[in-house]
């Protein structure tokens, strides 16, 4: 039901109505959002992803709204700190053993691009990891830098990227001049942590700053059994998003200055950049909470280690499922590894991570952090309960028969595996420069040496396959033709789907009929352009006679076609390709 409201405009400066308008608008506003957010509960699917509170910490808070202030007088502004949260992040510092901490409300993402935005000028050189947060390529872009990329180590057996190839950085610190900051992430999305301490070393002699990713570690410096943080390894610059694994709201984070390399200054103005200029007390208060709670509950953090040693060993002695685990990365360049990630690897079945994390959710009620080609994440934290442990452990025991059950041990019931990209990538332009160029539409089967238009990844992690200005491999195609055929959506990738009617006579069985064709194109924004969901359903209505048809005596049926296409550089727009 719709109601219709009149009010009338008037001209200030003569005082007289000048135009009525009509106001169209439904009966009222639902709360959809919260509406859904509350009866989620209801629903009983256990989170096997961040926030790292899991929906279960009982803090301070009650009600929001008593404590939802501005920056009135005497509650101190976090971007020009001098009071009350001066005070709050200095205690902090001291805490972590840092020189200076920050409190961020708009997540790790404005700490990576304050960081780097504090330690490179526009066109500057910096090496970072392939694997690093899409906030990194945002910073490369936003400052037009050139990014020279830190090769990784690769693992064949689990098809995933380990540590640094530290032969090759060295090679690539005597080769590339001019470098004015190092990024990486550590741990990495599957709790791989980097030899931070060697990578600064062998960094230090060319006085170049490191900055550490490190996100998904906020809960290291809690606990003495976690690996190390970075802080403690050598690094310049740590950034950590306490609500991926600590009792925090979403969106809040650190960033840590570390050693006097980096200017404090330089990163209070960049920080004042990138973040709102209405920080939220709520989450700061969080911030807080979540440290202190941290502090406070050692003999918690004790239980939680118990509780997940038990039930790694358990999924480990499953026959068709196993995890990753610290002593098979070695090998690989790892300095260590985060065991609360339980990176949870399928044998003996042709189903996908994606599939797989579609089953536990909606066979098990087991909501995963995120799914790739091999393997299924699933974030545990100091929060988790022995019931929902118990649950996750039920739900692979019965995969796992079922699994057996079906397959045997016969190795064709395998998926096949195809690897991430392992060579190096070809720069022809600058993302910067690439993405002020005029671009078009190329079918993916068909773009091999066409260079990339735009950032081509699937989220989380938000890893790049490709990214603007790289020339495209076959290998590139390919990988991306695999995450499409297992079910992933890539981002950067538009989705056709063209329906058509077909005739089925055994003389014209491929030839479409002469029809108006309807076409879908799902663009990487997810606007729907054309045809809606309930249309794709139903068979698309012909120009044509379907009496004529049906006194030829044939019989006739909707087919859909499903085409990619990838955005290219224009030929005649390439206006010089870099060496």
């Amino acid at each position: 039901m719709h109601c219709t409201l009149y009010f009338v405009v008037e001209n200030y400066e003569c005082s007289k109505p000048i135009s009525l308008y009509r106001l169209e608008g439904v009966k009222s506003l639902r709360p959809y959002l919260y509406e859904k957010l509350t009866s989620y509960e209801e629903e009983n699917i256990y989170p096997f992803h961040m926030p790292g509170h899991k929906r279960r910490i009982k803090n301070l808070i009650q009600n929001p709204y008593e404590i939802d202030i501005t920056e009135i007088d005497g509650f101190d502004n976090l971007n020009d700190p001098q009071d009350i949260i001066k005070q709050s992040m200095e205690e902090t510092a001291k805490f972590y053993g840092t020189k200076k901490t920050f409190y961020l409300v708009n997540g790790s993402t404005v700490g990576i691009l304050s960081a780097i935005t504090a330690t490179c000028k526009r066109g500057d050189k910096i090496l970072m990891a392939r694997n690093c947060h899409k906030a990194v390529y945002n910073a490369v872009r936003l400052l037009e830098l050139d990014p020279i990329y830190l090769p990784l180590t690769y693992i064949p057996e689990r098809n995933m990227f380990g540590g640094i190839d530290e032969e090759r950085l060295c090679e690539i610190l005597k080769e590339e001049e001019g470098i004015k900051a190092v990024i990486i992430t550590s741990p990495t999305y599957e709790g791989i942590v980097m030899h931070i301490e060697r990578t600064k070393m062998w960094i230090n002699p060319y006085k170049i700053p490191l900055i550490v990713d490190e996100a998904h570690g906020a809960h290291f410096p809690f606990y003495e059994n976690f690996p190390q943080s970075a802080i403690k390894k050598g690094a310049d610059i740590v950034i950590q998003s306490l609500h991926k694994t600590m009792p925090a709201f979403t969106q809040t984070a650190l960033l840590h200055i570390c050693t006097d390399q980096i200017s404090e200054e330089k990163v209070q103005d960049s920080i004042s950049i990138y973040q709102s200029s209405s920080p939220s007390y709520l989450l700061m208060a969080g911030i807080e909470y979540a440290i202190h709670y941290g502090i406070e509950n050692k003999n918690s953090f004790r239980e939680y280690e118990k509780l997940l040693d038990f039930y790694r060993k358990k999924i480990q002695g499953l026959k068709h499922i196993s995890l990753l685990e610290k002593e098979e990365l070695k090998q690989y360049g790892a300095y260590d590894f985060d065991p609360c990630k339980l990176v949870i690897f399928f044998q003996n079945t042709k189903l996908t991570g994606n599939e797989i994390s579609d089953i536990l959710l909606k066979q098990y009620g087991l909501q995963m952090e995120m799914s790739e080609r091999d393997y299924v994440i699933a974030i545990s934290t100091i929060c988790d309960s022995k019931e929902g442990f118990d649950r996750l452990y039920y739900a692979l025991e019965d995969l796992d028969r079922k699994i057996g059950m079906e397959n045997g041990e016969d190795p064709s019931h395998k998926q096949e595996k195809i690897h991430v990209i392992t060579d190096g990538q070809i720069k022809r332009y600058l993302p910067s420069e690439a993405l002020q160029m005029k671009t078009k539409k190329c079918n993916l089967n068909e773009a091999k040496d066409a260079i990339c238009g735009s950032y081509i990844y699937i989220y989380p992690p938000g890893i790049p396959i490709l990214v603007p200005g790289e020339q495209i491999k076959q290998s590139d195609i390919a990988l991306i033709e695999s995450y499409l055929e297992s079910g992933f959506y890539v981002k950067g990738i538009t989705r056709e789907e063209i329906h058509d009617i077909m005739s089925v006579s055994e003389q014209e069985q491929a030839k479409p009929i002469q029809c108006e064709r309807r076409m879908a194109i799902i663009s990487s924004a997810y606007d729907i352009m054309s045809v809606s969901e309930q249309e794709q359903e139903k068979p698309i209505q012909c120009e044509q006679s379907m009496e004529n048809i049906n006194s030829n005596k044939e019989e006739s049926s909707a087919v859909t076609r499903i085409c990619y296409s990838i955005t290219v550089i224009e030929e005649n727009d390439k206006k010089r390709e870099r060496n």
